[in-house]
């Protein structure tokens, strides 16, 4: 026979989710805020840096489409200035050439970029050159690509490369009346351009002339934005086509920057680990709190179901494990025991020796009356502070057995008593009882008559056992002892 705490037919109720892996759910909220607050964080940031370079790049547009317009002009002025000396030299063709070049410099202001002119006058074979400032573009001999473009029949501005420097070349009048202007275009586009060349920008001439598609002149330095380059067309008066594509830095537009979208970062990523380590905390306080309500709930638990001194069955739970066994008797039709056993004179020995001494006796009994049951089936109970009950299923005269040997195993013990005698030791007095699976079979007839015959022991003065086993087909029998 054996001791089982627990009753055979329930289990104590378990928590459907452990506490580890509530605490992993709880850690995974949070984390999962965090990286949702982190991407919220960073998205902001993009579209308010997006907006903040946005709002750069078109002031950088607003202040090429000024440059442009300054170089638009110049080039304008250029012609105009060109007109009024091919009007000039048409009425003075016979002025010398010292006249000529005089006449050159005042019409023409130097900082419009005309280097030189070049004039054929009527009935002369060859060009005549006038340097309109101190530039050396020109001076001293006549290019043959001059001379080749002031012979062709070609009145479209062209662009060429004259003393290593890009030179525009403009033709006004016609036949032998026909005069070609000089420009130095970087000098142009540094007098015109002055504010976008100082704000590290990059700066490149196209012109529909070229035989090729790259930049016949470039300036400024630096890592291109390609989200920032813009292309500006000017026609000039005669239908050529130039452009200028600005391009600003990578340097220029973080120079510009506020960077707000930054602080909006730090602060969104901050606020997030902030939250997120509050809601961590949180669900792990929320996680304890819940594992102790577990732990008291399981407490409870065992406290309704066991004694918790001798951690044995206790009464509550031996009444209802009693009535379910003898209806299980009763329908498998086997004989059902009962044992109740009591610690004689124990209320004098919890007054001569105190209250916790009589405890230690309570649990020294139930550790020996423990090891004298050996079936899965038999159940052991706390029934009151002195008393103990035995469940017994399928059990006949072998019970009257048990009974001697607990109330042998107790004797053994030699636990001296002396509240009666000088050198008494602690006993017990049973009751035992076996019925037959019968209509009769009650828990409240079995428990009656076993209290009945634990009461005949004590009477009888204890240390012994008295017993009442049913036989269906004999008289019944009676031991004592």
């Amino acid at each position: 026979m054996s001791v089982s705490d627990e009753t055979p037919t329930s289990s104590k109720p378990t928590s459907t989710m452990s506490a580890t892996g509530k605490a992993k759910k709880r850690i995974d909220v949070a984390v999962a805020f965090a990286l949702c607050g982190a991407l919220f964080s960073l998205l902001i940031f993009l579209y308010i840096f997006k907006q903040e370079r946005d709002t750069v790049i078109q002031s950088f547009y607003v202040q090429i489409a000024e440059d442009v317009a300054l170089f638009e002009q110049k080039l304008t002025y250029t012609y105009y200035g060109m007109e009024s000396l091919q009007t000039y030299f048409d009425l003075a063709a016979e002025e010398n050439s010292v006249d000529l070049s005089v006449a050159a410099r005042r019409i023409v202001n130097s900082s419009q970029g005309i280097e030189a002119l070049l004039w054929l006058p009527e009935g002369q074979l060859s060009p005549t050159l006038f340097t309109v400032s101190e530039s050396d573009l020109a001076t001293g001999h006549v290019e043959q690509v001059l001379v080749d473009i002031f012979k062709s029949d070609m009145a479209v501005t062209q662009v060429i490369q004259l003393a290593e420097k890009p030179v525009l070349v403009v033709s006004t009048g016609q036949d032998q009346q026909r005069m070609l202007g000089l420009l130095d275009v970087e000098k142009v586009m540094q007098t015109s351009l002055e504010n976008s060349l100082q704000n590290e920008l990059v700066v490149h001439l196209f012109s529909s002339t070229a035989e090729s598609d790259k930049p016949i002149f470039s300036m400024g330095q630096g890592i291109v934005a390609e989200d920032s380059i813009i292309d500006k067309v000017i026609t000039l008066p005669d239908g050529t086509e130039l452009t200028l594509s600005f391009a600003a830095t990578e340097s220029y537009l973080a120079a510009k920057m506020n960077y707000t979208s930054v602080l909006f970062l730090l602060t969104g990523l901050v606020l997030s680990l902030l939250l997120a380590s509050y809601l961590k905390r949180l669900g792990l306080q929320l996680t304890r709190l819940k594992d102790e309500q577990e732990i008291l709930s399981e407490q409870m638990i065992d406290t309704s179901w066991n004694d918790p001194l001798t951690g044995l069955v206790n009464r509550t739970h031996f009444d209802e494990t009693l009535d379910i066994e003898c209806r299980r008797a009763v329908r498998e039709f086997s004989p059902l025991s009962m044992i109740l056993l009591r610690i004689d004179d124990f209320t004098r020995y919890r007054d001569h020796y105190g209250v916790d001494a009589a405890d230690i006796l309570v649990q020294r009994i139930s550790e020996t009356l423990k090891s004298c049951v050996s079936r899965p089936g038999d159940i052991l109970t706390r029934v009151d502070d002195s008393q103990f009950g035995f469940i017994l299923p399928s059990t006949n005269e072998l019970v009257v057995q048990l009974a001697e040997r607990c109330s042998l195993a107790v004797r053994t013990l030699a636990l001296p008593n002396e509240s009666e005698a000088q050198g008494l030791c602690v006993t017990v007095s049973l009751g035992v009882v076996t019925l037959q699976p019968t209509r009769l079979l009650t828990a409240e007839r079995l428990f009656d008559a076993t209290k009945q015959q634990l009461a005949l022991a004590s009477e009888a003065g204890g240390d012994q056992y008295k017993a009442y086993i049913e036989n269906s087909s004999e008289p019944s029998l009676t031991y004592s002892v």
